[in-house]
């Protein structure tokens, strides 16, 4: 009970901060400004307009979520280091685990609201323009909660040993990859077999594959979480697919965040 308070408190204080920081009122102010620039966007476009309003939203809600998820969980961290604060912390004491399981659980709050508020004013949007407010949209947009929860996992992991530009940078590639990888072992086997014989990828292009195959698994499948075409044409997911990847994101973002307690109790503050 002690160890679930403690993480409660920093928690709390955690989502506190975040909003001194001012990064929450500048991501959410440009992204309603980006919402509402999808209804002009979409009066141009030669598609249908609510297909842009709600393509281009939930495409909005992701970005803007990972500015924070990456920028707020990798400053927190770096922020008690740099300055010292994180002594006065541990000698309270507070265990270095409740430490990070608060900072986590704070700023997953402060995404959550993040997600809610700009999947409201999408709905809102949508009601002016005549448009339907569908289950494929608040799929998609539960579904990109989930995925902003796996790379704040991730910034918390890489602020616990390394700066907050690498930090930063290793959030942002795992983003990248984990969107990306199904599409480049795709790429990779289809290389492989219009290879030529005795060329390099076809000698090897069973390793390679291999190699791509096991970076594919190992890194979060991002692109599941990503429907914002379904969501757009109106496609319903089953409801096994979304309750599935959001079990897989809650375990996926459970051990990249023992990963960080293991790192972050055999570090050295002196």
């Amino acid at each position: 009970m002690l160890f679930l308070r403690e993480a409660y408190l920093i928690a709390i204080n955690s989502f506190r901060e975040a909003f001194r920081d001012k990064i929450p009122y500048v991501v959410l102010l440009a992204a309603i400004a980006l919402a509402a620039f999808s209804v002009l966007l979409g009066e141009w476009s030669v598609f249908d307009r609510e297909f842009v309003v709600k393509s281009v939203t939930v495409t909005v809600i992701s970005l803007s979520g990972l500015f924070i998820a990456i920028f707020a969980g990798v400053g927190q961290v770096q922020k008690e280091i740099q300055k010292k604060t994180i002594h006065t912390l541990l000698a309270k004491p507070v265990s270095r685990s409740a430490f990070l399981l608060g900072k986590y659980m704070g700023l997953l709050a402060l995404i959550a609201m993040h997600v809610i508020l700009l999947s409201s004013t999408l709905f809102v949007v949508l009601w002016a323009i005549n448009g339907s407010i569908t289950a494929p949209i608040i799929q998609a947009c539960y579904l990109v909660f989930w995925e902003l929860a796996i790379i704040l996992a991730f910034a918390v992991l890489f602020s616990t040993y390394s700066s907050a530009l690498i930090s930063s940078i290793f959030s942002f590639g795992i983003y990248l990859i984990g969107h990306l990888s199904n599409q480049i072992l795709k790429e990779v086997y289809f290389a492989y077999r219009i290879s030529e014989d005795g060329s390099f990828l076809r000698e090897n292009g069973e390793f390679v594959y291999n190699i791509a195959k096991g970076i594919h698994y190992i890194l979060p499948n991002l692109f599941k979480f990503n429907t914002s075409m379904q969501a757009a044409h109106s496609i319903t997911l089953e409801y096994s697919y979304v309750i599935w990847n959001s079990i897989y994101a809650f375990g996926y973002a459970c051990v990249v965040l023992c990963l960080a307690v293991l790192l972050f109790k055999g570090k050295d503050f002196v």
